[in-house]
């Protein structure tokens, strides 16, 4: 037992050695890079300051030609007028001039010939000196110092998702014209061609202009988060024939027509409703009413879901904060605290203040949109939610990452029981907090797969890119093999697609083994004599034929929501490539199991792990895989910098990595979570 404390005293020794180690390469590498940077930037900037100035020399050369072309015609003008002064100076026509002023009175003729008769001051002819050129001053104006802009309230890869992130779109072939508030508005986005900026004053040019196949109306109702500039609430409460013209027009032109109540009581939309050839409900119950009122059968079902483009784990800017908010009127007795009673005679004394504050966007005299609503979602470390708090924001915020506790709705005359000592230990486990948001985040419903019985019902076809997943492994040995594909026999998301090159082992032996845990195609190939692991996943990369690749490595574990978890990531983002740098590793031989790299996870990152790749074939195929057997990953990792290939480094759970010793590459950055069995710790 000596020996194994020493052995485990020694490990934690050299992780700390190596984590210091590697935050020092880094640091230097990082400077490295810094320096490099700014003397690009040197470079340029005095590249970019003799060009300015070989323009400012030109536009001063222009600007003489300018002004000397000026004095000259100054010099001209002042000519013109000298000689017309003289002209009219002249005694001849002066006498003229006086006999027809005069006429034929000959007193006033006397006069005007005495004038003629004064002799005339005339000024001197104008020089061309008197005339310089006057060359401008180009001395600019003293501005007021501009102000530095406020840092972002969101990490860059959200800036750039939520406020319009770029595509795709799972339809890029339909386009459809939405009248819909904010929020559905970022839930549709990325689902096809979507056209909002139109109004009752505008939707004809709109409808020339875009064509749509389809017109979706939502139960828009006042408020910040109102979609269309609030254009269309007047006439969806059919204060006007705006919304009537343009069905009528959708209808002549063959443009389908639907209608969706997304919430509010369905009373106030019947009228309105009845005007539209389709219309779906959030929930069956409410699809019961819809078909009571419009007495007709087809009314369907289109549930609130998220956008993962939108509604994501990647994180705010500053991180998360340890304050709780609440989602709904959270009873007082649920937080610990006793309504007052007064005394008989005594006038009610005030509720006390709720511990927890109420998440923004709730209160209607302080609204806030849907932009800074997403923000907020990513803030708080725990939502408490009541038991009328409101589901489309519940599955919001768990899509988010955000944990939620949920009160039970308590039964009558029975108070709600306390949750502070809950909420307290909550708090003080990160983990387990980590934990409840991962498990959350996987049971969200995407809006995607959802809209694809709404166009069948409507009459439009749905066609969406694939996500076929083809795995490709190299394997050594019977016990690799087996371990290998007992990893794939539990995948909730099955591979289309299997490859193996397996290297001293019977391929007949492989092929059979494989098709009894892979239902999709099978691939084996074997190697005349040793190989390098690269090489033989570089020849599997080359047979494959799925839109995504993973790569398994047979000495792992991989849990049962491993592919799927990670194929829902290119929903989230525009990676090309998506893995895990922050992940568990188990040392068997002295049952130690570090975290390699905390809190690298849901980032884009310059490296990921290569046994946790998961990317799109076509870049792999062009990239390929590097003839070595251990580093291969980085050599692949490396390319990626150097093409400006998008790597999103994944959450830190269902896989972990086993090796017989404490590489260096395991130990480097790693923080030890104890001696413990990795398996209940990772393989959620």
């Amino acid at each position: 037992m000596s020996e194994l404390e020493a052995t485990r005293q020694a490990l934690a020794e050299a992780v700390a050695q190596a984590s210091r180690a590697a935050e020092l390469a880094r640091l230097l590498e990082d400077h490295r890079r810094r320096l490099e940077e700014a003397s690009r930037a040197e470079a340029e900037a005095k590249t970019r300051a003799r060009e300015a100035e070989e323009r400012l020399k030109l536009a001063e050369r222009h600007l003489t030609r300018l002004a000397k072309s000026l004095a000259e015609q100054r010099y001209q003008t002042e000519v013109a007028q000298w000689k017309l002064e003289s002209v009219r100076a002249n005694r001849w026509l002066r006498l003229g001039g006086a006999i027809n002023a005069s006429g034929k009175n000959p007193a006033r003729l006397a006069r005007e010939l005495r004038k003629v008769r004064a002799p005339v001051r005339r000024r001197p002819a104008p020089k061309r000196s008197d005339f310089p050129p006057e060359i401008p001053d180009l001395q600019p104006k003293q501005k007021a110092a501009v102000a530095p802009a406020a840092a972002p309230t969101v990490s860059e890869a959200l800036a750039d998702g939520f406020t319009v992130p770029k595509g795709p779109t799972a339809r890029p072939y339909l386009t459809v014209a939405c009248i819909v508030d904010r929020q559905s508005e970022a839930l549709l986005r990325y689902e096809w061609r979507q056209v909002t900026n139109f109004g009752p004053d505008n939707w004809r040019e709109m409808l020339d202009k875009h064509q749509p196949s389809m017109l979706l109306v939502e139960s828009v109702r006042p408020g910040a988060r109102q979609g269309n500039g609030g254009r269309w609430l007047e006439a969806l409460a059919l204060e006007n024939r705006a919304l009537r013209d343009l069905l009528e027009e959708c209808k002549r032109r063959g443009v389908r027509t639907v209608f969706w109540h997304s919430g509010g009581p369905v009373s106030a939309f019947v009228p309105a409703a009845e005007y539209f050839e389709h219309v779906f409900t959030y929930s069956e119950a409410r699809a019961r009413e819809w078909r009571s009122a419009l007495r007709r059968e087809n009314v369907g079902v289109l549930p609130h879901a998220v956008q993962p483009r939108v509604h994501n784990l990647i994180p705010a800017a500053g991180g998360r904060t340890d304050e709780v908010l609440t989602l709904g009127e959270v009873p007082l007795a649920a937080m610990g605290l006793a309504e007052p009673r007064p005394k008989p005679g005594e006038a009610p004394a005030a509720p006390p203040e709720p511990i927890w504050r109420p998440l923004p966007g709730q209160d209607v005299a302080d609204p806030i949109g849907y932009d800074e609503l997403l923000v907020a979602y990513r803030r708080p470390a725990l939502v408490v939610a009541a038991p009328d708090a409101d589901p489309r924001t519940l599955a919001e915020l768990r899509a988010c990452g955000t944990p939620v506790l949920e009160l039970a709705k308590p039964k009558p005359n029975q108070k709600p029981e306390p949750v502070v000592a809950e909420v307290e230990a909550l708090l003080a486990d990160s983990g387990r907090r980590a934990v409840q948001a991962h498990l959350a985040w996987r049971a969200s419903v995407s809006v995607t797969p959802l809209l694809d019985p709404v166009l069948d019902a409507v009459g439009i076809p749905s066609v969406r890119g694939g996500r076929d997943v083809t795995v490709i492994a190299a394997v050594r040995d019977e016990s690799e093999l087996e371990h290998l594909l007992a990893q794939l026999r539990h995948q909730v998301c099955a591979p289309v697609q299997l490859v193996i090159v397996a290297d001293g082992v019977d391929g007949a032996l492989v092929e059979k083994a494989a098709r009894t845990a892979c239902s999709g195609d099978v691939v084996v190939r074997t190697t005349d004599g040793p190989q390098s692991r690269g090489a033989a996943l570089d020849r599997a990369l080359r047979l494959a034929d799925g839109d995504l690749v993973a790569v398994f490595d047979p000495r792992d574990l991989y849990g049962e929501h491993y592919l799927a978890d990670l194929v829902r990531y290119f929903d989230a983002t525009d990676a090309e490539i998506v893995g895990k740098a922050s992940f568990y590793a188990h040392i068997p031989q002295v049952g130690a199991t570090l975290l390699r790299q905390p809190g690298a996870d849901h980032r884009f990152l310059p490296e990921i792990a290569g046994p946790t790749l998961l990317g799109r074939r076509p870049v792999l195929t062009e990239l390929g895989i590097a003839d070595v057997t251990e580093e291969w990953d980085e050599v692949l990792m490396r390319q990626c910098r150097d093409e400006g290939i998008r790597v999103y480094s994944a959450d830190r759970y269902s896989y972990v990595c086993r090796r017989d010793s404490s590489e260096h590459r395991l130990l480097a950055s790693a923080e030890l979570t104890g001696y413990v069995p990795a398996e209940p710790l990772a393989l959620i």
